[in-house]
């Protein structure tokens, strides 16, 4: 066995024990693959380790341990769980090296039957904060509750949801009203 060979055993055994603990991208294996090889400081010009990556990301794609669609839908249950709205899903995708096109399919497949995904994702959201119809605490006066609304805007916002859905959401003067629509009942 030469030292290219051992290389690539030490690689493969490097990726399945990264790929039993997460779920990633083919980006991120890439990535990871490519910092793993640095690591090893084995003398291999860029074109062997281009062919190293590539050889592993293969295998590990043919054994389907490494699959786009399967993250991709995984990632959305998560951040609709966590109150994210499609744009906000859109941009954290982006960062792990997904296509557009796996996305909007992945979107629709797991948003199906649900009209009002994104009201129902800010509904979590705002749950989760204790915003909106959630506040607990009694608000004093009109500058007070112009500044925390402000607050809750822009929370809002920065998660990607639109003036539209926001105003929507803070419309939403009862908890059990709320509640139904986190249900999908109404």
């Amino acid at each position: 066995m030469n030292d290219k060979e051992k290389i690539i055993n030490k690689l493969r055994k490097s990726a399945m024990s990264y790929l039993a603990r997460y779920e990633v991208s083919v980006h991120q294996f890439e990535n990871t693959m490519k910092r793993k090889l640095s690591n090893l400081r084995a003398n291999l010009d860029n074109l062997d380790e281009i062919r190293i990556i590539n050889t592993l990301k293969n295998e590990m794609v043919l054994a389907k341990f490494i699959d786009d669609k399967r993250f991709t839908e995984t990632k959305i249950r998560s951040i609709r769980r966590q109150g994210g709205s499609e744009r906000y899903i859109y941009a954290k995708l982006k960062e792990k090296g997904v296509s557009n096109n796996i996305i909007k399919c992945a979107i629709e497949t797991i948003d199906e039957g649900h009209e009002n995904a994104e009201m129902i994702a800010a509904l979590n959201f705002i749950k989760k904060k204790n915003i909106g119809v959630y506040y607990k605490k009694k608000l004093e006066n009109k500058i007070d509750e112009f500044e925390v609304k402000k607050k809750w805007y822009g929370a809002l916002s920065r998660r990607g949801f639109s003036l539209d859905i926001v105003n929507k959401v803070f419309e939403i003067k009862d908890i059990e009203k709320a509640n139904l629509i986190l249900e999908d009942n109404l």
